[in-house]
Formats: structure tokens, C-alpha cells, sequence
């Protein structure tokens, strides 16, 4: 009798066992599928493939995750109350946005980033605000210096879409960096200034309080800021739930850039590329109103008109011939390409300890032009990570 009650319970194991064995294969089976079907590849290829720029946005937004926030709610009201002013944006966004996604997506950077401009200037690369911050990303003129932005009579690179972008993204990248990897705290800083977030952080710690974004005590507009671009983000999502309609903005290039390889007039350029000399400045709002000609060699053009101003450009320059004049011209021309490096703008990052007194001292350089290349005072606090610029 105990044989056989022994040998049932042997069967009753074998098979538990095997349900046991065939359960964790299907559990282990399931879970391969969905790691196949969420490769990054397939995402890569999906939002090269989309028809339109909305899709390939949506795909990569990562920051909206809190969109039920209040102050979110009540900018995605406001925002779904104006169409006219999305429709707007929409409008001066389409040449650019093809372009701006792409430098973002380039640098791994969320979606979301590429909408700052929205917030930032309505995408209009002609704004200028009362402060002095200009272009799409509205950058300060002490910021575009810390980065090599040229800024001179006939041209101003924070109103150029290309270099701005670099310059905006660079910056937007180190904020990350500086805060630890917080993208609410990035784009803080990139309103209201690194020194102002890292003073509110400070506040909150010695007050034992937290010290994300949402509990921070900042100027109204940076309080906002951030909210902002998650709302229109939270609109482009699903802009039906909202009650907006999105202009339909294709996913390809519609303009390009090109090197002319001298300079050319404007006036002839537009021409050239059958656009208005208005609609052709707008597009290089980098040069300046009094600028004739495309200083920088660089004109911004509709991509289906690139050709007739590559076709324009030189093909190719004959060698001068050497002569003692022509020798001593380029002499000159080192010497002085030699002092334009020397005088190129210099930049401390704080370390601990370091103050700005100990800072001029350093580079002997008066305290006065230091504070002032900044936008600082004598009493200004600085910290650890912070660019100084070091006037020549």
C-alpha cells in the first residue's frame, strides 16, 4: 500500500513539475517578444519614415509625463483657447523645425527640446526682446560670446537659425550635465540663468525642503517657462483631445544651406532662387538690415532653388601669382589672423574656492570688465561649474 501511495505521489510531482517548467518557458518566451518588438531600432526607422514632422516628434517625447500638472493644465486651457496663435507658431516654425528636430535627435536630447523655440520666440529668428536676447532661442549676447557666436556689424549669429541652434543646444547640453541630468532644471537655467536655479536649490536644502523643479522657488516667467513647453507638447500628442488643429508640416527639408563660396548680393540672390529679397533676408536673419551681401558666405535658400546658387558659386580660384607684394600681403594677413586668436575671448569655469577678485587677479584683468562681460556684480555669488568669460 505504501508502494503504491508512494509511486501516485511520484506521478503527481512529475507532473506538477512539468507545468512548473512549461509555465517559466512561456513567462521567459513572452518576455524575449517584447524586448524584440521594443528595439530602438524600429523607433529610428519610424520617425524617419513619418510623413509628417508630428509623428517623429511624438515618438521621442519623454519629458510630459507629468502633464497633469496644474500649472500644465492651465497653459494647455489657455494655449487650446488661441488657435490663431498656434497657428502662428505653426507658420514661422515650418521652415525650421525639420532642421532644429534633427540637431536634437542627432544629440540624443528629448523632443521636447526642439519646442523651446516655440516658447522662446513664436520660432520667429527676427525677434528681439526688450532684455536684448535674440533669435529663435533668444540668446543673450554675454552667452553667444561664451560660445564664439560672431556678432558684428554687418551680422549677428543668434538671429542665424544654424549657429544659434548649435550654440542653444551646446548650452541646453551642459545645463543637463550641471544639474545632474534634470531636464525641468536645464531648461530653468536656460530662462532664468544657471546662478538663479543653483541659489533656489540652495534655499530648498537649507529649508530641509525638496529640490525639483516643481518646488523651487523662481521668477514668475521661469516658473511658467517650463510648464509651457510641456503643455504644447502635451497639444501636439494629441492636439484632438485639445481641440487644436496642427498645421501639417512636412518630415523633409524644405530649406538648405549653402556655401557660395564668396560674397553675394542679396538682391541678385533672390533672384537667383525666385523668392522676394524679404522672404529671402527672413530666412538669413542673421544678417543685419544694412548687410548687401551674405558676409559669412552662407546663404539660407528653398531647397528646390539650392542649385541655381550652387551653379552661381566658383568653381574653382587660380593661384595668384607670387610677387614680393603679394608675399607681404600674406604676411600681413598671418599677423593679424595671429592677433585676431590671441584677442579671441577666453572662458574660466569656477572651480571651489574660486571668486571673482581671485579671477581677475588671475588673468589680469580688471575686476570692473569682468563683472561687466558677465552681467555681474562685485557681491555676485559664483559656483563651482559656472562659465566666466575673460574679456581680452
Amino acid at each position: 500500500m505504501q508502494k503504491i501511495c508512494t509511486s501516485k505521489l511520484s506521478i503527481i510531482y512529475y507532473f506538477l513539475a512539468l507545468i512548473f517548467v512549461s509555465g517559466y518557458c512561456a513567462t521567459a518566451s513572452h518576455g524575449a517578444t517584447n524586448t524584440t518588438t521594443t528595439l530602438p531600432k524600429k523607433i529610428t526607422t519610424e520617425s524617419t519614415s513619418s510623413s509628417e514632422i508630428w509623428s517623429r516628434l511624438r515618438q521621442h517625447f519623454n519629458l510630459s509625463t507629468t502633464a497633469s500638472h496644474p500649472l500644465i493644465q492651465r497653459h494647455i486651457k489657455n494655449l487650446s483657447k488661441h488657435q490663431d496663435y498656434i497657428d502662428k507658431i505653426m507658420r514661422n516654425a515650418s521652415p525650421y523645425l525639420y532642421y532644429v528636430l534633427g540637431e536634437v535627435e542627432k544629440r540624443g536630447m528629448p523632443s521636447e527640446i526642439a519646442l523651446v523655440p516655440m516658447i522662446e520666440s513664436t520660432f520667429d529668428p527676427q525677434v528681439i526682446s526688450s532684455k536684448g536676447a535674440a533669435g529663435v532661442w533668444q540668446i543673450m549676447p554675454v552667452l553667444g560670446r561664451m560660445h564664439g557666436l560672431k556678432q558684428t556689424a554687418g551680422y549677428d549669429g543668434r538671429k542665424d537659425v544654424y549657429e544659434s541652434t548649435k550654440v542653444a543646444l551646446d548650452h541646453l547640453q551642459y545645463l543637463h550635465k550641471r544639474f545632474n541630468g534634470n531636464w525641468p532644471l536645464a531648461l530653468a537655467a536656460y530662462n532664468a540663468g544657471e546662478a538663479r536655479v543653483l541659489r533656489a536649490i540652495k534655499q530648498n536644502k537649507s529649508a530641509k525642503k525638496p529640490t525639483d523643479f516643481w518646488s523651487l522657488k523662481l521668477p514668475t516667467e521661469t516658473t511658467h517657462y517650463v510648464p509651457k513647453i510641456l503643455a504644447i507638447a502635451t497639444i501636439i500628442k494629441s492636439p484632438k483631445t485639445y481641440g487644436v488643429n496642427l498645421s501639417s508640416i512636412p518630415n523633409k527639408a524644405v530649406i538648405k544651406r549653402i556655401d557660395t563660396g564668396k560674397a553675394i548680393d542679396i538682391a541678385h540672390a533672390a533672384k537667383l532662387t525666385g523668392t522676394s529679397e524679404t522672404q529671402l533676408r527672413k530666412l538669413n536673419s542673421g544678417l543685419k538690415k544694412s548687410a548687401q551681401q551674405n558676409s559669412t558666405h552662407y546663404l539660407v535658400v528653398p531647397i528646390h532653388s539650392a542649385g541655381n546658387i550652387a551653379n552661381a558659386a566658383p568653381k574653382s580660384t587660380a593661384a595668384p601669382k607670387t610677387t614680393a607684394k603679394t608675399t607681404n600681403t600674406k604676411m600681413a594677413d598671418v599677423k593679424i589672423a595671429s592677433s585676431n586668436a590671441k584677442a579671441k575671448t577666453k572662458v574660466h569655469i569656477v572651480k571651489r574656492g574660486d571668486n571673482l577678485p581671485l579671477i581677475s587677479e588671475k588673468y589680469h584683468v580688471k575686476l570692473s570688465k569682468l563683472t561687466s562681460a558677465n552681467n555681474l556684480k562685485v557681491s555676485s555669488i559664483i559656483h563651482p561649474g559656472q562659465r566666466i568669460i575673460i574679456p581680452s
